[in-house]
């Protein structure tokens, strides 16, 4: 299967490690994310966010730790002839912090297709993705819409009921499984 794989809380807890960072830096004691748009979390305008990042990217996208069982998960499904494609909301200006951060925890990659915040299902589409991992639901949505099956990576700021075509995992292990159920895997074969 040709598998898109979001990257910020799919692969990276990024939003673990990015909320310690603003809570020092704006004084906050948030303890976990209950919106995506975490600029409504911590009581800033978007633009303010947005300078925050603008001004430490190196530093936030170097600082979080694979999401427990990611590299373990992605170099899996490589192993069993998946191909695996990353779609971040990241900007290709970003690319050099993305594969730094993947080569320090020698994370596999081969495309990583950048969106700059825009829509991924052009890119879902475009490269014939079969399934999708992601955690923002309002993405989850759209790619669902478009035909390709989502797995969405259980978070804080995900809650709720679930249209079809996705399915909510709580961890890599349920995602494993989802896709070797969903392939020609054999059924026999241990996670």
């Amino acid at each position: 299967m040709r598998i898109g794989v979001d990257i910020d809380g799919v692969v990276s807890d990024s939003y673990r490690a990015w909320v310690r960072e603003l809570n020092g830096h704006f004084g906050t004691n948030i303890l976990e994310l209950k919106n995506y748009d975490m600029h409504l979390d911590f009581g800033v305008s978007w633009e303010a966010m947005g300078k925050y990042f603008d001004d430490n990217v190196a530093h936030l996208f170097d600082i979080p730790h694979p999401v427990a069982g990611a590299k373990e998960g992605i170099d899996k499904l490589i192993r069993e002839g998946h191909e695996v494609v990353y779609v971040t909301a990241r900007s290709l200006e970003e690319e050099k912090y993305t594969v730094r951060w993947l080569e320090k925890y020698k994370i596999p990659y081969e495309h990583i297709l950048f969106t700059s915040f825009q829509c991924k299902v052009e890119y879902a589409l475009h490269w014939k993705l079969e399934i999708f991992l992601e955690d923002y639901l309002g993405n989850a949505q759209a790619i669902s819409e478009a035909g390709i099956p989502v797995l969405l990576l259980d978070a804080s700021y995900n809650k709720g009921e679930l249209p079809s075509g996705i399915t909510r995992c709580q961890d890599w292990h349920e995602i494993i499984k989802e896709i070797r159920e969903r392939s020609s895997y054999p059924k026999s074969a241990s996670i």
